[in-house]
């Protein structure tokens, strides 16, 4: 397979070990990268995949369920399926090996969040990856009730701007 990277956010880089065409689509296996000192993400969960992560180097700050902890090389994470959580790299960044089971369409999320960052990232850019990927990612702000309709406005309208 071809060394893939994708850039997810400012601070967070992401590069296939094994893909999901490399596992039959058991599993998605990177590894990832943040910077220092970068915010929480949005809190979000997958409903129906298990992530594995190890920190191999830094710490990872991790909110899991509303509680924050601080991981450091050779601490372990498992985030069942339906888990609320976020992460970002502690002061000095970190490095993880990040396992998703199963695969499910989470590659083309990261290569779509990929071009949504090298359009600049916008809310604009990142909306409409969000709602073409409801399998594998979903935030939980804002509430589920109100997102359909906003994600749909906040589409179009981004189709708008790109005109």
């Amino acid at each position: 397979m071809t060394e893939v990277t994708y850039r997810l956010s400012p601070h967070q880089t992401l590069t296939v070990r094994r893909s999901s065409a490399d596992t039959g689509g058991e599993l998605l296996e990177v590894e990832a990268t943040w910077s220092g000192g970068g915010a929480l993400p949005p809190a979000h969960f997958h409903p129906a995949q298990d992530e594995h992560f190890e920190v191999v180097d830094g710490g990872l700050r991790v909110l899991v369920d509303g509680a924050e902890r601080l991981l450091e090389a050779g601490d372990v994470l498992d985030v069942p399926q339906g888990t609320v959580h976020a992460m970002t790299g502690a002061q000095d960044g970190a490095r993880a090996i990040w396992r998703t089971r199963p695969a499910m369409r989470t590659e083309e999320f990261f290569a779509a969040m990929d071009e949504a960052q090298r359009r600049g990232g916008s809310l604009l850019d990142l909306v409409p990856v969000v709602r073409a990927h409801r399998a594998e990612f979903r935030l939980t702000t804002p509430p589920r009730w109100l997102q359909r309709p906003l994600f749909a406005v906040l589409g179009v309208a981004g189709k708008l701007v790109r005109r």
